[in-house]
């Protein structure tokens, strides 16, 4: 079973670590095998085209920006992709 990217994105470091870390948890409670990855680096979010439009999350060739990284977000993209894993994302 093929593993989802995510990557995280916001320039602010501590708030991209402890947002990727509680969306790496809630992912595994609904069963999602992912790779959550963190970028706070200006540079690369720029390469990226995304320069002012952070905080994001980004993960199958789509880029969701976000009004936070808060844990409603969160919680809500993780039981999306927890209900797109039995289908999209599953076997």
């Amino acid at each position: 079973m093929p593993e989802l990217q995510i990557t995280v994105l916001d320039p602010d470091t501590r708030q991209v670590q402890q947002a990727a870390g509680r969306l790496r948890a809630l992912l595994r409670s609904e069963g999602v095998p992912a790779c959550v990855h963190e970028v706070s680096c200006y540079l690369e979010i720029s390469r990226r085209g995304l320069a002012d439009k952070t905080p994001a999350i980004a993960f199958s060739n789509m880029v969701l920006r976000c009004t936070s990284l808060d844990e409603p977000v969160l919680r809500e993209l993780a039981r999306k992709l927890g209900t797109l894993h039995g289908g999209e994302f599953g076997e």
